[in-house]
């Protein structure tokens, strides 16, 4: 079994590592998320099978958070057995992990769908952007702030925390006023000084103030989980100004891109009308679904692996991989170095994936690498052929709308 024990900001660092390997990070994984609920939620923290392990207490129940980890990689028949206890409850698993135990585990688990808690992903470049007609409403939101208010912005340091915590607990005077569900409201206010409070230990913060007249109107704080993405921590904008925040919206977008960061996780909408209906309109990329599992010991076959099969065919800077079988963790970690080199000084770049039947988190990390490779090349890229299980997985995580994708 899994040896649960305290744990501190300090081993952050060593989390991060097993959850920069996920394919889909949910807002709940986040390292601030747990740190900052770890005494309120009674979280315990443990390593084993290549995972990090988290449980936790919610209204007098115990639950297990989805372990982090190369989840492709993981024998999770094995590893259930050995390590997890019949009846074990676990709390908003992401779509991808749920899809990898039913397959493994079949009826030895229960799935129930949880909306409330399902995570809005942004395309970072087109939110900055604010382009198109379903942006129409944020980009005259914005243009109206930008227009009416002679405004600066800040990016945050500890020198104007003092100034951070008084707006907070301006915005905390008609708290009631403003939210549908006041405990949870209450609980981020203490989450946010949680982060002022171990700003400099908690490392990957970042975020920016908007001033009006000298006096801050709005702030935003986001955590960088890897080179790729983000989790928006908390926005919070005073309503007196028109416009304040679908500016506070696209300078976010403008500050994680100018980290390179290509989507941000802005968490879920705990059920609230109002706060939905707002992210609904930020048209994300994708919904992060997220579901309850209960683990139920039963008995299944296990199918077998097949291998994968590559080639390249190069007419001058037009390049063509093709890619079949399964491009699972340990095929992907054989075939990455041949395909990125495959692709010095190609410009037009498709990648053929008629009969590629299954790939992993470690398979769709290729297709990331290849891609800001192609960019950083002045090239394109695209995917073709596509099947149905490459697709879901491209669907489930947003890429489907990153990268350029001819679904068969």
């Amino acid at each position: 079994m899994i040896d649960f024990q305290n744990f501190d900001i300090a081993d952050n660092e060593r989390y991060k590592k097993y959850l920069r390997l996920c394919i889909q990070i949910p807002s709940n994984l986040s390292p601030f998320f747990v740190v900052s609920l770890r005494d309120e939620l009674k979280f315990r923290r443990g390593y084993a099978a290549n995972l990090c392990w988290h449980k936790f207490f919610l209204d007098g129940v115990k639950y297990w958070s989805p372990p982090a980890g190369d989840w492709d990689e993981i024998n999770w028949r094995n590893v259930f057995a050995a390590h997890v206890p019949a009846g074990t409850k676990f709390h908003n698993v992401p779509e991808y992990l749920v899809n990898l135990w039913q397959r493994e585990l079949g009826s030895s688990i229960e799935v129930a769908e949880h909306r409330d808690e399902w995570d809005y992903i942004l395309h970072i470049e087109r939110t900055e952007e604010l382009s198109g007609s379903k942006l129409k409403t944020f980009r005259q939101g914005r243009n109206t702030f930008e227009k009416n208010y002679d405004y600066t912005v800040e990016e945050i340091t500890p020198d104007i925390f003092d100034d951070m915590r008084a707006f907070q607990a301006a915005a905390e005077e008609n708290l009631q006023q403003r939210v549908e569900k006041l405990d949870i409201a209450k609980s981020e206010n203490k989450q946010f000084y949680f982060a002022l409070n171990h700003w400099e230990e908690l490392k990957n913060l970042f975020g920016f103030v908007v001033r009006v007249d000298g006096k801050i109107v709005a702030h935003s704080i986001d955590e960088q989980i890897d080179e790729a993405h983000s989790v928006g921590l908390f926005a919070k904008a005073n309503y007196d100004f028109k416009g304040i925040n679908q500016f506070n919206f696209w300078y976010d977008a403008k500050m994680n891109s100018d980290r390179g960061i290509l989507t941000e996780n802005i968490m879920d909408d705990v059920g609230e009308e109002h706060l939905r209906f707002f992210k609904e309109h930020l048209n994300p990329l994708v919904m992060l679904k997220k579901f309850f599992v209960t683990y139920k010991p039963a008995t299944e076959e296990k199918s077998s692996a097949h291998g994968l099969n590559f080639s390249a065919q190069r007419d001058g800077e037009r390049l063509t991989l093709k890619l079949s079988g399964r491009l699972n963790t340990d095929a992907a970690n054989v075939i990455k170095g041949e395909i990125l080199s495959a692709l010095d000084v190609a410009h037009k770049v498709t990648f053929d994936l008629d009969g590629l039947e299954y790939i992993s988190s470690a398979g769709l990390r290729i297709f990331v690498a290849a891609l800001k490779k192609v960019r950083a090349q002045g090239g394109t890229m695209t995917l073709i052929n596509v099947d149905e299980q490459v697709r879901g997985v491209l669907n489930m995580t947003g890429f489907a709308q990153i990268f350029n994708v001819e679904f068969r």
